[in-house]
């Protein structure tokens, strides 16, 4: 039996015994809801796998009641969220959790958010991003970056990705916008978002996005938006997520809420190792 041969047969394998058991830790969905929170903010670093990346400032947990940013209650959510206003200075919000992408090859996230800006104008760019990483190697596999309009007059903001093309080159930022229903947001409205992302073809294979007051959505199924690395493939896999609000003036604000990232099954191969995939496809 050739490799090629053998290690489908071990994906197949592992295909049957995924349906019977998921792998551990292969999927992370949460509404922050066991989550220690208050209407000023809780810091969310120590709570629930979340640490802090070096030269960051804290994420906070709220409550929709009262809570300090002003943001409304999310029509799917509960009583709790995430996120953070920018402080002054060169600190960064960011907030990052471990999640076990190296055991599948093939995912869907998603996640809500909602922005405004609780600052002097003018605005800093970037408002704030979601991205999957690698931190032992230092590799951000993509960003979903939301940038202002016009940061003089703070009031829309815009949903790109910056990803990678076939050669390994990132985009230029603010990087590609799928359609215009990710341009001029609305602050203090709540969208769902989602990404497909395929470890085998190193791939964004599809995104969208929710107007969850409206109900309004849109799909697109990208052509040549690679993850890092490009066709070549990534040096490893991403093993978290981060949450980002950026500015070097303190205002730029998001929430998150109702993340739900889970594997599902990828061509050609249902279920695999990295290992196995990169002995594969390399």
């Amino acid at each position: 039996m050739n490799k090629r041969a053998s290690v489908l047969t071990v994906c197949l394998a592992s295909a049957v015994v995924a349906l019977i058991l998921p792998p551990a830790n292969a999927e992370y969905i949460t509404g922050f809801e066991g989550l220690n929170a208050s209407a000023a903010g809780t810091v969310l670093t120590g709570q629930d796998g979340y640490y802090l990346p070096a030269s960051s400032s804290d994420f906070y947990v709220f409550t929709y009641a009262s809570n300090a940013l002003g943001f409304p209650q999310n029509s799917t959510g509960e009583d709790k969220f995430i996120g953070t206003r920018c402080p002054a200075g060169a600190l960064y919000g960011r907030a990052q959790r471990d999640v076990s992408f190296a055991e599948c090859p093939s995912w869907i996230l998603y996640w809500d958010f909602c922005a405004a800006f609780l600052g002097t104008i003018p605005a800093t760019q970037n408002l704030g991003s979601f991205g999957i990483r690698n931190e032992g190697l230092a590799l951000t596999h993509y960003i979903h970056l939301m940038t202002w309009m016009d940061p003089a007059n703070p009031t829309s903001f815009n949903a790109f990705y910056l990803a990678y093309d076939a050669g390994g080159t990132q985009f230029a930022q603010p990087g590609e916008m799928p359609g215009p229903e990710w341009s001029d947001l609305q602050l203090n409205h709540w969208y769902r978002a989602w990404t497909r992302v395929d470890l085998v073809t190193n791939m964004i294979t599809e995104c969208g996005i929710i107007d969850l007051a409206t109900g309004m959505t849109a799909t697109y199924a990208p052509t040549n938006w690679y993850l890092v690395g490009g066709a070549a493939g990534a040096s490893g896999p991403p093993l978290s997520i981060r949450f980002f609000v950026g500015g070097t003036s303190e205002g730029n604000a998001l929430g998150f809420d109702n993340v739900d990232i889970h594997p599902e099954p990828a061509s050609p191969v249902e279920s695999a190792t990295w290992g196995q995939i990169k002995d594969l496809y390399r």
